[in-house]
């Protein structure tokens, strides 16, 4: 990694303290988790905990197990032992849409919406009571418009609400799994790699959303661009091997020795 990434880090490290602390309640905790495949151990004997209102930030290297251990969250994977507890309710075993009923949503690393649908037919579709046909949606018998208009202002897509998805650029597209995951009234989201494929201007404009999330979410995000997680985050745990290295404020992290030597390059 580039010896700019300590300075970065530690330049980011006053803006985290200056935010408005989160809560000391942890609303997510992962206990003696452990996930293999075969023999690959992929997440070992992990613990780690999320404190409600704040924006976790979760880094490593390649193959440390960042986005395994979102899989086994959302239940997208099931551990080979150990749990997960959201609000203190225990998620392990649960399918994912159980999960998401919960309070729990998720953005991909691969972006996933329907080409031909617009912004607004796709939260149409994610705010709909499942009674709801998707044929009434596509000819707008709705009554959420008013939340749509909220959610696009905040994902900045209130321009593009008639737009089809693939109309989109890379970065609205992006913008636009924010959206969905807003509009299933998720109390924790988890991002993985939502940077990935942004240039700098769309990079900007993803912090400038996830910021303003801040304070009615809880945010666990998967991030290899540093300078964004710098910039947002109140606390960093740094995986390695599949298992919790460290956690602390981004001026504790890069003063790790340990994080040094595996991550930083150093």
């Amino acid at each position: 990694m580039p010896d700019s990434t300590e300075s970065e880090l530690s330049s980011g490290s006053q803006d985290a303290r200056e935010r408005r602390p989160a809560g000391d309640d942890s609303i997510l905790t992962v206990d003696g988790l452990d996930k293999t495949f075969g023999s690959l151990v992929a997440i070992d004997d992990l613990d780690l905990e999320v404190r409600e209102g704040e924006v976790h930030g979760l880094i490593g290297p390649n193959g440390a197990g960042k986005t395994t251990l979102i899989n086994l969250i959302t239940g997208e994977l099931k551990p080979t032992s150990g749990s997960v507890r959201f609000d203190g309710e225990e998620l392990t075993g649960l399918s994912p849409s159980t999960i998401a009923k919960r309070g729990v949503g998720r953005s991909f690393q691969v972006v996933q919406f329907f080409p031909e649908m617009t912004v607004r037919e796709h939260l149409h579709l994610a705010l709909r009571d499942p009674t709801t046909t998707v044929t009434s949606i596509l000819h707008g018998d709705s009554d959420h418009e008013d939340r749509i208009s909220e959610i696009a202002d905040v994902v900045h897509l209130e321009e593009q609400l008639g737009t089809v998805a693939k109309n989109l650029s890379y970065g609205e597209q992006r913008y636009l799994e924010i959206g969905l995951v807003l509009a299933l009234d998720a109390d924790l989201i988890l991002f993985d790699e939502p940077a990935a494929g942004l240039n700098s201007a769309e990079t900007e404009d993803l912090r400038q959303i996830i910021d303003d999330l801040r304070g009615d979410y809880t945010i666990l995000i998967i991030e290899h661009n540093i300078d964004l997680v710098r910039r947002l985050v109140d606390r960093i745990s740094v995986l390695h091997g599949g298992s919790l290295l460290a956690t602390g404020a981004p001026d504790e992290i890069v003063e790790n020795e340990r994080v040094k030597e595996v991550y930083l390059g150093e």
